[in-house]
């Protein structure tokens, strides 16, 4: 028994050790302080909120839209396809996505690219690795399962339509399938 309780002891000391971990990966601090908070998952269903402003990183402001205010403050990288995946359609702007989710897009030449999406949930393609010959078709890959947007669309700023509440005939946000 005692060996049991040693091995019992020592597995929550790892477990204990490797939440630490992940906890400390999401406290990056930033010029003016932490970049992430942990919030309720009322707030925001992954339980992390971006809350570092306009700090240069590719976990900003998950939800809003990359293109559009990289382009109107002339800063940040250029892409040509930008947006986050989440796990529900109303996710408000700043909370975490999904992260390993893959976006594919395959252009009217029929290119594919796949973009994962990092640990805010966000997918980039970066302005170097195209062009992008409108217009495209996009997809959601998780685990395995495909889904496939229903038209071929001419703005790579996929937060423009996929916002909380739905614009332009969207029905939300990017969810995984």
């Amino acid at each position: 028994m005692p060996s049991l309780l040693r091995s019992v002891s020592l597995s929550s000391s790892l477990l204990l050790l490797a939440s630490a971990c992940v906890i400390e990966e999401h406290d990056e601090e930033g010029e003016d302080g932490p970049l992430v908070a942990e919030v309720s998952s009322e707030q925001c269903n992954a339980g992390l909120r971006w809350v570092g402003g306009d700090e240069e990183s590719t976990r900003m402001h998950p939800g809003g839209d990359c293109i559009g205010c990289h382009a109107s403050r002339g800063e940040g990288p250029r892409y040509l396809v930008a947006g986050t995946v989440f796990e529900m359609l109303d996710e408000p702007d700043d909370c975490f996505g999904l992260e390993g989710v893959t976006v594919e897009i395959t252009d009217a030449e029929g290119r594919t690219w796949s973009l994962p999406t990092n640990d805010a949930g966000n997918f980039f393609l970066a302005a170097q690795d195209g062009p992008v010959a409108m217009p495209y078709r996009a997809a959601v890959v998780a685990e395995g399962v495909r889904a496939e947007m229903a038209t071929p669309q001419s703005t790579g700023s996929c937060a423009t339509c996929h916002t909380a509440t739905g614009a332009q005939g969207a029905p939300g946000r990017i969810i995984a399938p």
